[in-house]
């Protein structure tokens, strides 16, 4: 809060006052000097977290670009559920830059609800997340699930463990559940750490290792892997808003090499690009956001069936159902399967309602998209010339929501070879890209 002095000279001093602020408004010449910046409304985040985020000097004038440069990088912290700053005006044509932060929900009881995933259905999830821990943006979540996926494990993460962001994430858990297509389980225990650092404002290296054991059984057979997988991952990243772009490049390289410990001679390479563009189409305050999207996915080594994957669902081609085993085993979708894949996408997003903080301090908002998807995939890259590839177009919403980002749902409908197909829901968690 800032407190103005008035009992010398208060006719003078509101006058002063008046005048700075008017200028500020309406004159296209007049800037005011920053003499300090400050935060209002972090009561559990501590300062420096906020501060280390702030590029503006002090003791220059106002740079507007700069302060909402600052304020999307505050945003992009996952935080706060709405971000603003101001001016304020000072004596001597000087103001105070002050950002006005209202936190989000940042932590959860131990509570049991219902959760969902796309490929493996409906559990029942007992769960404590700790975000922002100890007001220091360091994560930690417990939980479990029982259901379509049995799981327990712990994540840890720090993005600024080691000073200028250099970030630590930590991930021990084991999971079972049944194969999207094959007629198997999966049984995966998994200890993972990475490492990741900025470099510069855009690109950011990470660097992981882990160790896994992933195994393939039903009543039949039983097909065990144990690795070690060390990855890399480079990004350049120039979106102005994470949560929902309106401008930037996001381009995406990782490599990830499995070494075989049992049975030893095993060994399997992927690496994944993904190139996302995103232009904002006008400039009211509802935005209207073009995204696009190319991805390319390779593997070699010992590929064989265990390791295929698919398209279609809400992370590849959507309006297309998720294949079952009664749909893989009858070979009439082969196309849909495969260790090579390229695949596209189009959004048109449209702010409905923007995102903005309720009285309870919980994001809301609501965006309105229109999506196309064009891909394949084949167990070599020769073969994906020649097919046709799949297609799918349809509408969606998105709906941020405090600690996971963004609630995502979306109806489409396949295309491949002149026909349709009966369409498709999607829900997902972040955005497609």
């Amino acid at each position: 809060m800032i407190l103005y002095n008035f009992k010398k000279r208060p006719h003078k001093g509101l006058f002063l006052i008046l005048l700075c602020f008017v200028s500020t408004l309406y004159s296209q010449t007049f800037k005011p000097r920053v003499t300090s910046v400050k935060f209002i409304g972090n009561n559990k985040t501590l300062d420096y977290i906020i501060e280390r985020e702030i590029r503006h000097p002090i003791y220059v004038t106002l740079d507007s670009v700069l302060a909402n440069s600052d304020m999307n990088r505050l945003e992009n912290l996952g935080l706060f559920s709405q971000v603003e700053w101001k001016a304020i005006p000072l004596e001597n044509k000087c103001a105070e830059l002050t950002f006005f932060l209202t936190e989000s929900i940042q932590k959860t009881p131990p509570i049991v609800l219902p959760t969902f995933e796309e490929d493996t259905g409906w559990s029942i999830a007992g769960l404590w997340v700790l975000n922002n821990y100890r007001g220091k943006n360091q994560s930690l979540v417990l939980g479990g699930t029982i259901g379509g996926k049995d799981t327990y494990g712990l994540q840890f993460s720090d993005p600024w463990i080691f000073g200028n962001h250099v970030s630590m994430n930590l991930e021990l858990g084991s999971s079972l559940f049944k194969h999207t297509f094959l007629d198997k389980d999966i049984k995966v225990n998994s200890f993972n750490m990475s490492f990741g650092k900025w470099f510069g404002q855009s690109i950011k290296a990470n660097f992981s290792f882990e160790l896994e054991e992933k195994i393939f059984l039903n009543k039949k057979s039983k097909r065990s892997f144990f690795y070690f997988a060390p990855s890399i991952m480079v990004k350049y990243d120039s979106r102005d808003i994470y949560w929902n772009p309106g401008k930037g490049l996001l381009i995406s390289q990782y490599l990830r090499k499995a070494i075989g410990i049992a049975p030893e001679n095993f060994w399997l390479n992927q690496w994944n690009q993904s190139y996302s563009f995103f232009y904002r189409i006008n400039t009211i305050d509802k935005k209207l956001v073009m995204g696009l999207n190319t991805s390319l996915n390779s593997k070699w080594g010992k590929k064989e069936e265990l390791w295929l994957n698919y398209l279609g669902g809400t992370s590849t081609i959507r309006g297309w159902e998720l294949p079952d085993s009664s749909l893989f085993y009858s070979q009439s979708q082969n196309f849909r399967f495969g260790h090579q894949s390229i695949y596209a996408s189009m959004e048109v997003r449209y702010e409905i309602i923007p995102k903005y903080a309720t009285s309870l301090g919980i994001e809301t908002g609501l965006i309105l998209v229109f999506f196309n998807d064009i891909g394949a995939t084949a167990v070599n890259w020769t073969n994906i010339q020649e097919l046709e590839p799949m297609h799918g177009t349809g509408i969606g919403i998105r709906v941020p929501f405090p600690i996971i980002n963004v609630l995502r749902l979306d109806y489409g409908w396949g295309y491949r070879y002149g026909e349709w197909n009966s369409g498709a829901f999607h829900f997902g968690i972040g955005q497609k890209f």
